[in-house]
This record gives C-alpha cells, sequence and structure tokens, in this order.
C-alpha cells in the first residue's frame, strides 16, 4: 500500500507500506523506505537545478509525474524527454487528475492522455485519481485497457472483430458475445472473430486463433495464419473452437475463489 509520509512515519508494519514523498520532504529527509520510496514531482520541481541529478543514481526510487495543465500529455512528454537527456532510468509512473468529466469522458481523455506516452515507450504505471467520478473497478479497468492495448501489459483475452458489412454470414454481436462469456478469462490469448472470408484473415493477422464464417452457417478455424479446421456446423463452432484452443495447450480453467468469513 502506498501512503502519504506522514502516514508511513506512523504505521508499525512499515513492511507493507510504501511512503509517498512530495519533493519538499525527499530534499528535507531522502529516502525513507529500505524497500520502495515514491516521490511526487511536478515539471517545474522536477526541472529545478540538480534535480535530476539527486535522483539519476538512486534505486529504491520511482517517481510520480502529475500534472495541471491543461496540455497535460505534451507536458509530461517534455517531463521523461528531459529524464532521458540526463540518462536518469528512475521508473515513472503518469499520473492524472481528472474532475467534473463522465466516465465515458475519463475513459477517453485517460486513453489519450496517457496512451499516447505509452505508445511512444514513456511511462512505466499509471496512476488514474477521479474522486466522485467513477468506482475502483471502472478506473481498475481503464487503466488495464491502457495497458493491453499500449501492448505494455497483457492482463486479458483479446478480440478482434471486423466492423460487420452485407458479406458477413453469421450474427456477428450474438457470436461474439458467446464467445467472450466462454472465454474472457485466458489471459494473453487473442481470438479473431471475423463474419467472411474476404478480408477476415488479413484484419486477424495478429491473432492466436481465428473464427471465420465461409459459408452460409459454416465456420472455418485459423491458428494463427494457417487454416486448421473447415466446414465446421455454426451450431456447433463455440464448443469446437474451445476444443481447438485446448488442443494447442492455450486453455485454461476459470479459477474459481472460496472465501471463508
Amino acid at each position: 500500500m502506498i501512503v502519504n509520509s506522514e502516514i508511513w512515519n506512523s504505521v508499525k508494519d512499515k513492511d507493507r507500506y510504501f511512503p509517498l514523498l512530495n519533493t519538499s520532504d525527499f530534499i528535507k529527509y531522502g529516502l525513507l523506505s529500505e524497500q520502495l520510496n515514491f516521490i511526487s514531482i511536478t515539471i517545474d520541481k522536477l526541472l529545478e537545478t540538480d534535480f535530476i541529478e539527486k535522483i539519476k543514481h538512486l534505486s529504491r526510487t520511482v517517481l510520480v509525474l502529475e500534472t495541471n495543465n491543461p496540455h497535460g500529455m505534451a507536458e509530461q512528454r517534455r517531463a521523461i524527454i528531459a529524464l532521458m537527456e540526463t540518462d536518469c532510468e528512475v521508473p515513472v509512473i503518469l499520473k492524472r487528475n481528472y474532475k467534473g468529466i463522465t466516465d465515458d469522458e475519463l475513459q477517453l481523455h485517460a486513453s489519450t492522455d496517457i496512451g499516447a506516452l505509452f505508445l511512444d515507450g514513456f511511462g512505466d504505471g499509471i496512476w488514474i485519481d477521479a474522486p466522485g467520478i467513477a468506482s475502483e473497478k471502472m478506473i481498475n479497468g481503464t487503466a488495464f485497457g491502457i495497458l493491453q492495448a499500449t501492448r505494455t501489459r497483457i492482463s486479458k483475452t483479446e478480440y478482434i472483430s471486423c466492423p460487420s458489412c452485407g458479406r458477413t454470414l453469421f450474427d456477428l454481436q450474438e457470436t461474439t458475445a458467446k464467445i467472450r462469456s466462454r472465454t474472457d478469462h485466458l489471459k494473453g490469448v487473442k481470438i479473431g472473430i471475423m463474419g467472411c472470408i474476404v478480408n477476415g484473415p488479413g484484419e486477424m493477422a495478429d491473432a492466436d486463433y481465428g473464427y471465420v464464417g465461409t459459408g452460409p452457417g459454416k465456420i472455418t478455424f485459423y491458428k494463427g495464419k494457417e487454416v486448421v479446421e473447415r466446414n465446421i456446423d455454426e451450431n456447433k463452432a463455440v464448443d469446437a473452437l474451445i476444443e481447438l484452443i485446448k488442443k494447442y495447450g492455450d486453455w485454461q480453467e476459470v479459477r474459481v475463489v472460496n472465501y471463508e468469513v
């Protein structure tokens, strides 16, 4: 658990807590924990004379880079470039604070603000602060979604689906929902669900498994870019896809955790 330095100083079991210091505390006291320390900082403090030199060789340290700039993405990019130019390799968590927006806007803003930096290889972690806007579950889901979309951390099944058109040979939305309900616990597996054979194989070229309509009521399966089974009856195709995933060793049983009170 990460707590403010004042709280960290007062807790007894310090192995379970890590201190979050502001820059003044860090300059005054230095690092507090022998395990891991977080330093909250803005670009103004970061670019103060000699500050980067003070931290660039530290271990057990993570920067929490905050911004309230309307153009926060550009400001955080500038801050990370400044660290790179001085060969400072201290890990950086990108923290963004959101107020007065809807859940949907939070997802859009956070994905744009943070995702763009991660796509360029900037940042080592995400911290989204949105008090009164969204639940912890929604915030965590957004953060993990950004990490997955930027290929930073794969934590769930990924689905690649075509937008559907007149060539689509089955109910794409219904079928996708069925496949998702059976496979969404397969961490790191990509499944392509394509309505027809015309563009489907190309659009899902990097998928682990492909489910492609090849005729009325008929489905063809791909493993990677290779066809492995043809003309599966649509009514049996979802079960057959599960068996295919098991055959190639990518299946995991759903974990059920029982908690005793």
